[in-house]
């Protein structure tokens, strides 16, 4: 089936609505490449559109510049859609990437428009009863500024003999995912260390952020000027130097201070930054994951409290590892810590409210260590599938693993409560892992 037009496409694509892929599917795909990850996409392309397979380096509807992308969503309580996954967009040749220039690279000749077809995606349901909701078309040419920047970031690195260290983390929209058997690897140039297997990749926040606004009927540009963490920053290096109950007053003077407010970091946040609901609808974190958190530190670098984040549910850990969101929000993640300075010069102890900003760190993950957080997920999975606090991997029982359970406020009958349900547990970083990721991380000063 040949398309004239972009208009002609779109008119037939019309005709998927509201159907499942076991009406579609007319080679009797899904009884014959069950574990194919693109399989979805294939009954697509051959039932409905009449293409044969084939794995051609060009676009699906060449002739057009369209790349189809058949992909998942989960419906929410409150009846939004979320975008399940990631997009995948072709494998990164270690040995090709560092000789190539972007404007000749498939991750952008081949993916320039892309026309998502939706369908939603219910746990338990086999896949041939999957329905066809709605499609849209994406032109990328509207982010591709920052696209060209994350794939110059990702080819530094490789060609620095660093592609070990690849982080989907370190990049805004592009992404490189890893791809095929857990702990699979290939060679790297410039560097005898075996390197994961990875795929460039749109990430999962930027297609979450695509598909919301396809459904409120908005486009949202994204800067292409700043990167999310300069941006932080240049909002928050005036105050370097200045203690936080010093900086409360000058960006609010009317603010009496009594005592020194608990939640000061947060307010200190709220005011410079802005709120985790403003942040989600602005520019450039409206389709990224980015962490901003506060955290009190010494000269070292080295933490003096806690690194706790994200508050938990039990229903958060129904599925596995490898299909659980939690994996793809640490693959993704990128953490900003603006880093307070928590001791005076002879190593006595600020309180707070006499802490001093200093910088922020920007941290991301690797494989090695994503696989490790894992290994912590699964643990938290068993105590609650057995009923058993005692399982439960804190810090008391694992002082040496980087990622551990802790308790959200109070302590007393925490756990208890989470494992009836209620949001009183969070994740915690080990205080070594963290003084770790600090030296190593790109730091704004």
């Amino acid at each position: 089936m040949q398309f004239e037009s972009i208009e002609e496409l779109l008119e037939k694509t019309k005709g998927l609505i509201g159907k499942t892929f076991g009406e579609i599917d007319k080679q009797g795909l899904l009884n014959t490449m069950k574990n194919d990850k693109g399989l979805l996409g294939k009954v697509v392309e051959t039932g409905f559109y009449g293409y044969p397979l084939n794995n051609s380096a060009q676009a699906d509807f060449a002739n057009l510049g369209v790349e189809l992308k058949v992909s998942g969503f989960r419906t929410l309580q409150k009846g939004d859609w979320s975008a399940k996954e990631r997009i995948s967009l072709s494998q990164i040749h270690y040995d090709k990437i560092v000789n190539e220039e972007f404007d000749f690279s498939s991750v952008i000749t081949k993916s320039r428009n892309l026309l998502f077809v939706w369908y939603e995606y219910i746990k338990g349901v086999d896949k041939k009863d999957f329905v066809i909701h709605d499609f849209q078309l994406y032109d990328l040419t509207n982010v591709e500024p920052i696209i060209r920047n994350d794939y110059k970031m990702i080819q530094d690195k490789v060609k620095a003999g660093l592609a070990h260290k690849l982080s989907e983390g370190d990049s805004v929209i592009l992404g490189a995912a890893t791809k095929g058997a857990a702990g699979q690897t290939q060679d790297q140039p410039n560097s005898p260390i075996k390197a994961p297997t990875r795929a460039f990749s749109l990430k999962n926040s930027f297609i979450r952020g695509v598909l919301l606004e396809h459904r409120q009927g908005q486009t949202a540009q994204l800067t292409t000027q700043l990167a999310p963490e300069t941006w932080v920053w240049n909002k928050v290096k005036s105050y370097k130097g200045v203690k936080q109950l010093d900086i409360l007053q000058i960006i609010d003077p009317a603010y009496v201070i009594d005592k020194t407010p608990k939640n000061l970091n947060d307010m200190l946040i709220r005011r410079i930054i802005g709120s985790k609901e403003e942040l989600a609808k602005h520019e450039i974190f409206s389709k990224s994951t980015y962490q901003i958190k506060n955290i009190p530190i010494e000269h070292d670098y080295t933490p003096i409290e806690k690194g706790t984040f994200h508050t938990l549910n039990i229903n958060h850990f129904e599925d596995t590892w490898e299909e659980s969101e939690w994996k793809i929000f640490f693959e993704e993640s990128t953490f900003l810590y603006i880093g307070y300075i928590g001791k005076d010069t002879n190593g006595n102890r600020l309180k707070n409210g006499e802490r001093i900003l200093h910088c922020l760190f920007k941290v991301t993950f690797t494989a090695d260590e994503i696989q490790s957080f894992g290994e912590t997920y699964n643990l938290i999975k068993k105590a609650i599938e057995q009923n058993d606090l005692s399982q439960l991997p804190t810090a008391t029982k694992y002082p040496n693993i980087p990622l551990v359970i802790s308790t959200k406020g109070s302590k007393t009958g925490a756990y208890e409560l989470f494992f009836a349900g209620e949001s009183k547990a969070c994740f915690m970083f080990n205080k070594d892992f963290l003084h770790q990721k600090f030296k190593e991380a790109e730091v704004l000063l």
